[in-house]
């Protein structure tokens, strides 16, 4: 049979990109989280376990350092947003529904969650060194989890669940409904990211 067609319903995507001139905003964006964590050494409990420390909520406008970051992933997240997704959209309908960064010591982790109430999230890579915990996604279709066929090997087609490695200057952009985790940090140094929700204003 030589006619097979494979269409591919209801994707769900994952954006992954390289951030340009990374390493000096970088740099500046550490000590700015560093700061923060200085400032409020509780932070927030949420997804974080283990001894994970979760930022309050970036105050965008009286950040230089956040200005930058935003100035620098802009273009990327407007691509995304009206040709990827053929969104009807222009900038000043772009809403930032929080912005935060967790920094991940030795052990610690992120339990399995996602954002609601916001069309899509995203997490950028400050400090990402070897062995500091993967990000993983999960199937977002509950039914097709509660009764799976043993395999023979994984695929696109198959797959229940997919490990991201982090990098340095890496940004990842997926729906909000999309849940997510990251494993334990076995290295010696802190993993931080930058974590944040996008809504798009009618």
């Amino acid at each position: 049979m030589s006619n097979k067609k494979i269409h591919k319903l209801f994707p769900t995507p994952i954006f992954e990109t390289k951030v340009d001139d990374y390493e000096k905003l970088n740099l500046d964006l550490e000590k700015y989280i560093y700061k923060l964590r200085e400032k409020d050494k509780n932070g927030l409990k949420l997804s974080n376990a283990g001894g994970g420390w979760h930022s309050p909520y970036f105050e965008i406008a009286k950040s230089d350092e956040v200005k930058k970051f935003l100035n620098a992933i802009s273009p990327t997240l407007f691509e995304i947003i009206t040709k990827d997704f053929g969104w009807k959209c222009t900038t000043q309908q772009i809403r930032f529904e929080g912005m935060w960064s967790v920094i991940n010591t030795k052990n610690s982790y992120n339990t399995r969650h996602f954002h609601p109430n916001c069309h899509l999230s995203a997490a950028y890579y400050v400090k990402a060194k070897k062995n500091c915990g993967k990000i993983k996604f999960f199937d977002p279709l509950d039914q097709r989890i509660m009764k799976s066929p043993s395999k023979t090997k994984q695929t696109e087609l198959s797959a229940e669940a997919l490990s991201f490695t982090p990098d340095e200057g890496d940004l990842l952009i997926f729906p909000s409904y999309l849940h997510h985790s990251v494993e334990e940090n076995l290295s010696n140094e802190d993993r931080i990211v930058i974590s944040f929700n996008v809504d798009i204003q009618k």
